[in-house]
């Protein structure tokens, strides 16, 4: 455990998401006991929230996402373009209707606001980019409260807050749920059967590999934490955006609405939270933002990502 806790957790993903401070506006962070929730909502560009720079500078996160450092550095000997490639791992399913768009911006935040990077890339654990797999939507490993935590995400894009939670909520139950025991010890195992090439230089590999292999010292010296993203909409936005009178007047008036609205939906988590006693025992840290349509913004991805609008195979 003292190699572990000796390595610079933050170091493998200093600089990786800069970008990521140009697009989104970093709101109230309330904390419960073990529950944290953050609030995000996107930049306004004048009067309006606009999604396309955003899933632009997402599309060009696809790479480090699906691949490791050197998986990349390999395709790239080849002559081959990673983000070809990764961009086939997305396929060409019905946006509105894959995980996977979530399952990116989840990554994103959670190295970018926890400090803690992706265990498992997404080649590794996906062959069949028509399969959604079961599982968590991400692996990561890192320091978290100042302690080391295995964590493991969840994300989910919901046209209401509440409907979100409730989804979310489930799958995470499903790791702890007596009658489904055996999901947790399934998720030990890809993660320790898929560790990223990005850790093969650590003075102390094997121990992250036994970090996952439950039963050990350093399986149980890890508490469990679970970043979950929350995507939601929101009419109050395009009422923002219709009265607003220039970008610093939408940015006040949307803040003075989240300072209640986040309050809101706190207590709405707690509330549910008494469902599930065994995921009030956890670590549970939820990033919440905020859209005026959420199908736009995977329909806006899709598009990045692909080059070309989605069209159903049924047109």
């Amino acid at each position: 455990m003292d190699k572990l806790k000796a390595i610079n957790w933050p170091s493998l993903v200093t600089g990786k998401h800069s970008w990521i401070d140009d697009h989104f506006n970093v709101h109230s962070v309330l904390e419960d006991k073990k529950t944290v929730c953050r609030f995000f909502s996107l930049d306004f560009s004048g009067t309006q929230q606009e999604i396309l720079s955003l899933t632009e500078a997402m599309a060009q996160s696809i790479e480090h996402y699906v691949f490791d450092e050197k998986q990349l550095a390999n395709l790239r000997d080849e002559g081959k373009t990673p983000f070809q490639k990764a961009m086939k791992f997305f396929g060409k399913t019905n946006p509105d209707m894959d995980g996977k768009y979530g399952e990116l911006l989840l990554y994103l935040l959670t190295e970018k606001f926890l400090n803690t990077p992706l265990v498992s890339h997404k080649l590794s654990l996906i062959t069949n980019t028509n399969d959604q797999v079961k599982g968590g939507d991400g692996i990561f490993f890192g320091d978290y409260k100042d302690e080391l935590a295995i964590l493991i995400g969840e994300s989910k894009i919901h046209q209401g807050a509440a409907g979100a939670m409730d989804d979310a909520l489930e799958s995470l139950n499903r790791f702890y749920d007596n009658y489904s025991a055996g999901q947790l010890g399934h998720e030990m195992f890809i993660a320790r059967s898929n560790i990223s090439e990005n850790f093969s230089s650590l003075d102390d590999a094997e121990s992250l590999y036994h970090a996952f292999t439950p039963g050990t010292e350093q399986y149980k010296g890890c508490i469990k934490a679970h970043p979950v993203l929350l995507v939601f909409e929101s009419s109050k936005i395009s009422s923002i955006e219709e009265s607003a009178k220039n970008k610093d007047e939408a940015e006040q008036m949307f803040s003075d609405w989240l300072t209640g609205r986040s309050k809101e939906i706190q207590k709405l988590l707690s509330e549910k939270l008494n469902n599930y006693s065994e995921l009030r025992k956890v670590y549970i840290d939820v990033f919440l933002m905020p859209l005026t349509n959420v199908s736009k913004f995977k329909h806006a991805l899709y598009r990045e990502i692909h080059g070309v609008d989605y069209v159903s195979s049924g047109n």
